[in-house]
């Protein structure tokens, strides 16, 4: 339907109806449909759809109608023209104009009559709009003006068959049933499976193993799942990954429809009716595939249940593994959480008894694993670089072996900043508080936040020194320093820079599958080429690259991306070398690696998150004021953080007056003599104060209990709502943050 809403029109969704005024509506005010279309099957969103768009909102403090697009089918997601006026006939022909049409409505109609085939809205608001469109209702209302939205066709109304997943060409190498032989660790798999299933009722389990013992055990919960007549959901990160899902599995025997962004949207719609229809039994997609129309669910799996992908980072902000968790649960369907190196979320599940885990790993499997200590070393070889004597040696008995080598390192450019070595100023974003990165190969910087490039500065900007020097390697500078040190090597460089199009990823593949290549660097788009237990030597340059950031979550990301390296290189009985250089040799995040025990992890990283009361172990959420003015913006979030503190306070107070029980316990707010169980850290400028050209601060909110702590920031944020309507700026909520940045 349509609907008027202030000056304009929308569509809308009708969720309920009422022969009378619900509680509490207002009696006055209340304004008519424009239209409404017809009822169809399509259209229609079950009671569960509307449940799980209910449950989005309340969980993650996001507007139930950005919620409620969420289950909506694409195939009312339409391609709709901009409104456009255009005069009568009445209004052409009749010179003298009734009485109450004033100044500006024979202006408006001046013009239109000038172009009788309409002006759009666009066009004749510009300038004051607010006025304009009181003179358009008003010439609407005499007749001499009418409104014509244009046809509104379904972008899937053509759509005749859903893609298959072979249907696109593909960007990174596919798996095959031939990749996939059943693994001796997991066995025991189908059994486990098949007696979870046979109980028709809500269980989770954690699978942790290699890629390929994860696609077979995928493989096999699909078909016992299916066997009992039930359907099969499949989400995880990102496009390629879901591809490559998709045609594994098609080469299984299964018949799976394939939904994600990748897709036109005429695709998108054609795979939403299927999934409706009953068509398909295996869906297999990116995150918005969580909230497909699947009944009969008997498997959710959620593959990479750690990758950041899963998070949605615009409102709502929900993570698709707690959705995916959310409908096995009300689907009494089986979860099944898949990774390599799960999340501590999912470990601490697991410790609570809430999920269990079924770890399949392979030792024999296993590559030798060498951590190198940099502080043994120069800081920087006569090469520039973080490249040690040791790591060139590795490379060099590779190329002996004429086997592959490979170089990790998640940082791409030639230098992380450019440093003033009189001042020590860097050249930094004009709309973002961050360094520029500097690229050698095109000369120029750049910022990773809002994708601003700059020639390179002659000059440092704070004291005209000419002393600006390169400080920190990235893959450009590792791949120089290599080319110069393996002259006869065929080098090959992987990152944003070199993999900018489906064509570069492709044209990489076939040089891999050639053997065309005999030292490879990257960044973690290494990991989506398919190059597992491929390479002789894989070496880590810097491990602690990614471990000094703002983020509480920097030491699990950095063990996760050792971790897909290690699965680089060969076994240790093939000759497999792992090299890490680190200057951090006693972090429980390399000794993990180093040992290949996943427990010296994720016992220590958990006392570290008791310490400082971070997740798995409380709620967090993020609370986020920009603005473009910074001192608009600190007041606002300065009025935030006070209000938060009074609600603690108040609740504490009705608490203690109502003789709750035992006392709550106390930890500290952040304000002198202030204990609560929910904590209030800040208001402080977020890591990075300026984006995009917008001002940021942030507010930390920890609590026990999720709902207490929501429940304070939603009423808070309504208030200042109301007080910053004029003010340009913005309050966002994000509910368990995955990054702090």
């Amino acid at each position: 339907m349509i609907v008027p809403f202030g000056s304009q029109y929308l569509h809308g969704l009708v969720t309920a109806v009422y022969d009378r005024l619900p509680l509490g509506a207002p009696a006055q005010g209340l304004k008519a449909l424009r239209s409404l279309s017809t009822a169809s099957p399509d259209h229609l969103l079950t009671s569960s759809q509307i449940d799980l768009s209910r449950w989005v909102a309340d969980r993650y403090a996001a507007p139930w109608g950005q919620c409620i697009k969420l289950v909506a089918p694409f195939v009312d997601q339409v391609d709709r023209r901009p409104s456009r006026y255009r005069p009568t006939a009445q209004g052409m022909d009749n010179p003298s104009l009734p009485e109450g049409v004033g100044e500006v409505e024979t202006q408006v109609l001046s013009r239109l009559r000038r172009r009788p085939k309409g002006i759009t809205e666009a066009s004749l608001v510009q300038g004051d709009k607010s006025r304009v469109m009181r003179a358009l209702q008003i010439l609407i209302r005499k007749g001499l003006v009418v409104r014509c939205d244009d046809a509104v066709v379904p972008r899937a109304a053509q759509a005749k068959k859903s893609p298959s997943p072979g249907a696109e060409q593909a960007v990174f190498p596919r798996l095959t049933v031939d990749d996939v032989p059943p693994p001796l660790e997991a066995v025991t798999w189908p059994d486990t499976v098949g007696r979870a299933l046979s109980q028709d009722t809500y269980g989770s389990f954690l699978v942790q193993g290699a890629r390929s013992t994860r696609l077979w055990c995928l493989v096999q919960a699909a078909r016992a799942a299916r066997h009992r007549g039930r359907r099969v959901l499949v989400v995880t990160g990102d496009v390629e990954n879901a591809a490559r899902l998709a045609e594994a599995l098609a080469a299984a025997g299964e018949r799976p429809l394939l939904l994600h962004s990748g897709l036109s949207a005429r695709e998108r719609a054609a795979v939403w009716q299927s999934a409706q229809d009953s068509a398909a039994t295996l869906l297999v997609g990116t995150r918005m595939a969580v909230f497909a129309p699947i009944d009969r669910l008997g498997l959710v799996w959620v593959e990479g249940e750690d990758d950041a992908s899963l998070k949605e980072e615009q409102s709502p902000r929900y993570h698709a593994r707690e959705v995916a968790r959310r409908r096995a649960l009300c689907d009494q369907a089986l979860l099944v959480l898949a990774s390599g190196h799960p999340s501590l979320e999912s470990w601490s599940a697991v410790q609570q008894g809430a999920m269990t885990a079924c770890v399949y790993r392979d030792p024999a499997g296993a590559p030798r694993v060498q951590v190198i200590d940099l502080r043994e070393y120069s800081r920087e070889t006569p090469a520039g670089t973080l490249l040690s004597p040791p790591l060139y040696d590795g490379i060099q008995d590779a190329l002996r072996q004429k086997a592959l080598a490979i170089l990790y390192l998640n940082r791409k450019g030639f230098a992380s900043v450019l440093h003033c070595g009189d001042c020590g100023a860097m050249p930094q974003c004009d709309a973002c508080s961050v360094a520029l990165t500097f690229f050698r190969q095109s000369n120029h910087v750049r910022c990773h936040y809002c994708g601003r490039t700059k020639p390179v500065p002659d000059h440092c900007a704070r004291c005209q020194s000419l002393k600006l020097e390169p400080v920190g390697s990235g893959t450009e500078r590792i791949e120089e320093a290599v080319r110069r040190k393996f002259p006869l090597a065929r080098v090959g460089r992987v990152d944003g820079e070199t993999i900018r199009r489906p064509a570069d990823a492709r044209s990489f593949s076939r040089l891999l599958a050639a053997d065309e290549l005999d030292i490879v660097i990257g960044t973690q788009m290494l990991f989506r080429f398919g190059l597992q237990a491929r390479a002789a030597f894989v070496g880590v340059p810097d491990a602690d690259a990614g471990l000094h950031v703002p983020d509480f979550r920097s030491a699990e990301r950095m063990y996760h991306g050792l971790v897909d390296a290690v699965e680089l290189a060969r076994p240790a009985h093939a000759g497999g070398v792992v090299m890490i250089q680190t200057r951090l040799t006693d972090h429980h995040a390399i000794m993990a690696v180093a040992t290949g025990d996943h427990s010296v992890f994720l016992e220590q990283e958990q006392v570290f998150r008791q310490m400082l009361q971070y997740p798995p172990l409380t709620s967090l959420m993020r609370l986020d004021v920009t603005g473009t003015l910074e001192a608009a913006v600190a007041q606002a979030a300065g009025r935030w953080a006070a209000l938060l503190r009074a609600e603690v306070m108040s609740l504490e107070r009705r608490k203690a007056a109502a003789g709750s029980g035992l006392p709550l316990p106390e930890r500290s707010t952040g304000l002198g003599g202030e204990t609560s169980h929910i904590v209030i850290l800040g208001p402080s400028p977020a890591p990075h104060a300026k984006a995009r050209g917008r001002y940021c601060w942030q507010i930390l909110v920890k609590s026990l209990s999720l709902e207490a702590g929501r429940e304070i920031v939603v009423r808070t944020r309504e208030v200042l709502d109301r007080e910053s309507r004029r003010g340009g700026l913005r309050f966002d909520i994000d509910v368990d943050p995955v990054a702090m940045t």
